[in-house]
């Protein structure tokens, strides 16, 4: 896939997940949000930067002191955006380790959706801004530690483009829930979680529909997300969906 194309999902995708503090190093995106998740946490090399050796290593140990000093480890996310091309050797050196492979996917909403067999006592409720029903499903769902609770609300609450939060719910309780962020005509899925006690069911199938029509719905063209290498479930689910990866990234981490 071209670089114009990676950049404006990568864009969208810092978009749809802001972080509390964010800084421009020449071409660099520096972002920190109390340590909830590596998006949020992490240096973005999204436009041409200097490749000096003797500049990288001043920038990097620049960036590294950053989150030292908010007591968090530095890390780098790595797409083929990364320019110079040899970040990604020049931190594994340092003793940067490699995690959380990702691929990104994408798919076309110009035809209509086959909706799935109907749920016996089940309906979606979608919400386009968050409700603490949505977040303590989210949360159940996902596990999600308290002490992380409060920084992983105010990137909810700080999204910019039009949010569709979704809860699939089955005889009365909720068993899925996701999260989509629309931005012109491009759609991103993030927070898709089932129940731990209800998976296997088909209740993703019901609740990515919903977030693809409604997206639709909006005029949305195409939707994309991320998925981690090691998450076959998921991967199997995107792919009964339609969705093809286009490029991947990984994160640098320092030990």
């Amino acid at each position: 896939m071209s670089n114009p194309v990676i950049r404006i999902i990568e864009e969208a995708s810092l978009n749809a997940w802001p972080a509390r503090q964010q800084l421009v190093d020449g071409g660099w995106l520096i972002r920190f949000n109390d340590g909830y998740t590596r998006r949020a946490n992490s240096v973005n090399p999204i436009h041409p930067s200097e490749s000096g050796e003797w500049e990288l290593l001043k920038r990097v140990a620049k960036w590294e002191r950053f989150y030292g000093e908010r007591g968090r480890p530095a890390i780098f996310k790595i797409t083929p955006l990364v320019q110079p091309l040899h970040l990604d050797t020049f931190l594994a050196e340092r003793g940067y380790r490699y995690e959380a492979p990702t691929g990104v996917r994408i798919r076309t909403l110009a035809e209509a959706l086959t909706p799935p067999a109907s749920l016996p006592d089940g309906h979606a409720v979608v919400e386009s801004t968050l409700s603490d029903v949505w977040l303590e499903s989210y949360t159940a769902f996902s596990a999600t530690p308290p002490e992380t609770l409060a920084p992983m609300r105010a990137i909810l609450d700080n999204i910019a483009p039009a949010c569709c939060y979704v809860t699939q719910w089955v005889g009365g309780v909720p068993v899925a829930s996701g999260l989509g962020v629309l931005e012109g005509a491009l759609f991103g899925l993030y927070d898709i979680v089932t129940s731990p006690a209800q998976r296997g069911k088909g209740y993703g199938v019901h609740l990515l529909h919903t977030l693809l029509a409604w997206a639709r719905e909006q005029g949305a063209s195409h939707a994309y997300l991320a998925v981690m290498d090691d998450n076959a479930p998921a991967l199997r689910l995107y792919d009964k969906w339609g969705f093809v990866e286009v490029y991947k990234y990984w994160y640098r981490v320092r030990e």
